[in-house]
């Protein structure tokens, strides 16, 4: 009687029960790496968005920022700004509420006048950069992603 019970047993348990596994855990792994991997390739692109909405935002507030801009607004340049999303200069405050999904101050502005002046016609020129950390890290082959807007306007005012 015990040898039935054994046999029983065996007969139950399939021998690729354990390649079934190890198959379920490759192909769920693949799985995952590929729906992160997109999430994060998605989450890369709205930040580039959000950085060329800020960018254009800048170099369009720059521009209505000129030696004969109204007494509304202070000039801005023909001195080169660099700051951070998170300083709290009124460079910083035109680009904030388009940047709501990144770090502030990990958002690097410079904001420049190619030619030196800030008389109506001549250009500025507003670059927004931020390094998109991925979600993987290394595994899709860098950690980081280095993203960039720039956009350039003329001065009106």
């Amino acid at each position: 009687m015990r040898d039935l019970r054994s046999l029983s047993i065996r007969r139950r348990t399939s021998p690729r029960a354990g390649a079934a596994a190890v198959e379920s855990a490759v192909i769920l792994s693949a799985f995952l790496t590929l729906v992160l991997g997109t999430l994060d390739y998605g989450l890369a692109v709205l930040n580039r968005n959000n950085l060329e909405a800020a960018a254009c935002r800048l170099a369009r507030a720059a521009s209505v920022r000129g030696e004969k801009s109204a007494s509304a607004f202070d000039p801005w340049g023909p001195a080169t700004f660099q700051g951070t999303a998170h300083d709290g200069s009124n460079v910083a405050a035109e680009v904030a509420p388009l940047i709501a999904v990144m770090p502030r101050q990990q958002v690097r502005i410079l904001l420049e006048w190619p030619e030196g002046s800030y008389s109506v016609g001549k250009p500025v020129r507003a670059t927004l950069m931020y390094d998109h950390h991925s979600l993987l890290g290394g595994l899709l082959g860098t950690s980081t992603w280095p993203l960039r807007a720039e956009s350039v306007m003329r001065i009106h005012h």
